[in-house]
């Protein structure tokens, strides 16, 4: 057995620690011997010769040395000892290769010549007695090699539990024969061929509540703690314990050069990661779901700040990439970065916290733009007063003769109701004038022009809610109502004249008055649970409730393969419209009320708070807000991660309903609006929750009545939205020529959260009182 193998063995610190022989010292000569004898592939580097002469030049920068002044000077340095003997041998058992160096002052004395004055000699001696900590090698070994060529300390503890793996190799600095080792070993070894005089620990198991103290304190505190790790837990644990320690602590995220600088030496009682992390608790923090985490990743490292490439990964990670991406001209750059700093910091001339970016493409210029959402311009102007006088004045209608007038309060409770209503995006596209007994309901385009309210579809579905609401109300209040629909076209904009009587006789039927009490009750419940099925008897009321309106069928999916293939269908188009450009811009410009504030000043829109989403969903939210980024993954043939929420939301349902009407028109699409709203009231009062499914009905009609050329779609989108279209039928057995009006899931899940609000009667209610 060679005396390699033997040494190996005998202490686990030769994976990473040279061993060294001076041979002027009988035991090193004999071991160096032994080794050299016994080693089969040893290889001997031996340019002690040139770095002597070296030395001498550095030494004396000024003198045009000659042949014999390098002769003369070698010989003084040399004394009694040969050039064999002189400075140490220092052999590398990994790699088999026995160096022959300068001793330690010599060596660091003109391997840091050209540091000089960038650091000076008295400074140079200052950071060789620095003890720096690295956690996590992925980057940090960036920052350790820089550390260890610019010699910015004196000891390097390096953590990281990891092997290294084929990928790793695109940021981390090492050849393919290291697959498989220990990261902590390759960054070791790679130091210590740069510098065997540097001191390097290594903590190959990472770092954990058991030794995190080990790793701060054991052989002196560290004077800096450099945090690379992807543990959240352990991120926190580390600045928590460097904190009690008053150890500064440096992060860089290899994303837009973002670098964390916490000086909790000057500064004690300072917050973690600028009061980011506060109240959070490692132990709690560690149990996360990976999801769980999301959130508070993404508020620690100020992830709207990122760059635009790294928050389109963000969405993409288990999806169509396996982790977070990191490039190696990222990562190099981290290194200089925090090498910069921790020398400035050590020597104190840096004495500040923060965060800071050193963002290349902002600095040299060329910053990637992406596409931007497009925002139609609106067309309309709001619905007022005049317009609507205009209109009527030239409307040939004639009241009833048993039409009364309604007093005030009856009217007000009457549209109220009716205004309780859904509509797209809550964006409540109607406005009222009641005049000579009889109320006009019209349609404000201003407020209903969006990507979503193609060819007025999704309003005349509203007003079609809106009109079985006005009914049921009307009935709760004593009067029957006589309903008047008006042509649609291109400039039509009066929808309805509705009076009302006490004469039953060709008035609207009663057909389930006490729907009514769910009027204001009815809400969108997004909860999710444990599916349940609900009872045939139920669906089958349902089904009949719906269908109480002439030419509506209710068709049912409660199968649990049925539902999943209708909500890949219903996924694949949430996510088409969401990297639409238009469809972007309305639902985050127009629909979305990302603060409650803002939804309680417009009562419009959707509150973010009503979406029922998840914490992780909604930190994500803030990511899919930004077009570029939605943009940037549409064109790599992303978004698996939204298809995959639309999924995972849509499966716990019991059943998934589809209802149509008997042709395409305006009155069609109005008389389904009655029969859904009708049924969502029923299934309200059945302890039911019901979700509308918009997507597919609001795409589905742009290939198949297009008559207006409609380009906003791409030749890929057609044709995906003719496939999934064709599914869709065979799933629910529709035949051509039915108009889809509604869509939407149905579980047993406990009542939602708070209600979309409204806009107040006196700003949509205009009478002659």
């Amino acid at each position: 057995m060679s005396v390699y193998k033997t040494l190996e063995e005998t202490m686990n610190i030769t994976m990473f620690r040279p061993l060294f022989f001076r041979l002027g010292v009988e035991e090193d000569w004999n071991r160096y011997n032994e080794i050299i004898n016994s080693t089969n592939g040893i290889n001997i580097c031996d340019s002690i010769d040139s770095q002597i002469r070296e030395l001498i030049k550095c030494r004396y920068p000024s003198r045009k040395l000659q042949e014999e002044d390098y002769s003369s000077l070698q010989k003084e340095l040399l004394g009694d000892k040969s050039l064999e003997q002189y400075g140490v041998w220092v052999y590398y058992p990994w790699s088999r290769n026995m160096v022959h160096l300068l001793d330690k002052d010599e060596f660091i004395e003109l391997r840091t010549n050209r540091n000089k004055y960038k650091i000076t000699a008295e400074e140079q001696a200052v950071l060789g007695t620095k003890k720096i900590g690295i956690i996590g090698l992925s980057v940090g070994q960036s920052i350790a090699l820089t550390l260890a060529m610019e010699r910015g300390c004196g000891e390097l503890r390096l953590a990281d539990f990891d092997t290294l793996d084929l990928s790793n190799i695109n940021r981390i600095r090492s050849g393919v024969q290291n697959i498989g080792q220990k990261k902590v070993f390759i960054a070791a070894r790679e130091i210590a061929e740069i510098d065997p005089f540097i001191h390097v620990v290594c903590f190959e198991e990472g770092i954990t509540n058991d030794n995190i103290d080990a790793f701060l304190l054991n052989g002196g505190k560290l004077d800096l703690l450099v945090d690379e790790c992807d543990s959240l837990d352990i991120k926190l644990l580390a600045r928590m314990k460097a904190r009690e320690q008053r150890i500064p602590v440096l992060m860089d995220t290899s994303d837009r050069g973002m670098l964390d600088v916490e000086r909790f030496d000057l500064e004690p009682q300072r917050p973690l990661l600028h009061g980011l992390a506060e109240g959070l608790d490692p132990a709690r923090i560690a149990a996360m779901s990976p999801e769980e985490k999301i959130p508070i990743v993404l508020k620690l490292t100020s992830a709207g700040n990122g760059s635009l490439r790294g928050k389109a990964s963000m969405l993409e990670i288990g999806m169509t990439i396996s982790t977070w991406p990191q490039l190696a001209s990222s990562v190099v750059l981290g290194g200089a970065v925090a090498a910069d700093v921790s020398r400035r910091l050590l020597l104190g001339l840096y004495n500040d916290s923060g965060r800071y970016y050193v963002d290349i493409e902002e600095i040299v210029g060329g910053k990637e733009k992406g596409a931007e959402s497009i925002e139609r311009p609106n067309p309309y102007q709001p619905l007022g007063i005049d317009a609507i006088k205009r209109i009527v004045q030239k409307t040939e209608f004639e009241k009833p003769g048993d039409a009364i007038v309604l007093d005030k309060d009856k009217l007000g409770a009457i549209v109220n109701a009716a205004m309780a209503a859904p509509s797209t995006g809550n964006d409540q596209p109607w406005k009222w004038y009641y005049h000579n007994a009889t109320l006009f309901l019209f349609h404000d385009r201003f407020r209903s022009f969006s990507f979503g309210d193609y060819h007025n579809i999704a309003s005349y579905l509203t007003f079609g809610a809106v009109l079985e609401n006005l009914v049921l109300e009307a009935h709760k209040q004593g009067v029957e109502t006589g309903i008047r629909l008006f042509p649609q076209g291109e400039d039509s904009i009066l929808i309805a004249a509705i009076t009302f009587s006490n004469d039953s006789a060709g008035a609207e039927p009663h057909v389930d008055d006490s729907l009514a009490d769910q009027i204001f009750v009815r809400t969108t419940n997004r909860n999710l649970g444990p599916r349940k099925e609900i009872e045939p008897t139920v669906l089958d009321q349902l089904k009949n409730t719906a269908e109480s309106v002439p030419g509506a069928e209710l068709r049912w999916l409660t199968a649990t393969p049925q539902i999943l293939e209708v909500a890949k269908i219903i996924a694949a188009c949430d996510r088409m419209r969401f990297m639409h450009p238009e469809g972007h811009y309305d639902f985050v410009h127009r629909e979305m009320r990302w603060r409650p504030q803002d939804a309680e000043a417009t009562r419009d829109g959707i509150d973010i708070l009503t979406l029922g989403l998840a914490t992780p969903q909604l930190a994500a939210m803030q990511i899919l807000k930004e077009y570029d980024v939605i943009d940037f993954v549409r064109r790599q043939k992303g978004g698996k991660l939204m298809e995959m929420a639309t999924i995972g939301s849509i499966m716990p349902s019991s059943a998934i309903g589809l209802i149509t009407m008997p042709t395409v028109s305006a009155e069609q699409y109005i008389m389904g609006g009655r029969s859904y709203e009708r049924m969502w009231l029923a299934a309200e009062r059945a302890g039911l929750a019901l979700h509308p499914l918009i997507s597919p009905l609001y795409f589905f009609p742009r290939i198949t009545q297009n008559s207006n050329n409609d380009n906003s779609l791409s030749t890929d989108n057609i044709e995906e939205l003719k496939v999934l279209r064709e599914r869709f039928h065979q799933l629910f057995g529709v035949r051509e020529g039915l108009a889809e009006v509604f869509l939407f899931k149905l579980s047993c899940m406990p009542k939602s959260g708070p209600r979309a609000l409204r806009k107040p009667l006196e700003e949509m209610l205009f009478t002659d009182y």
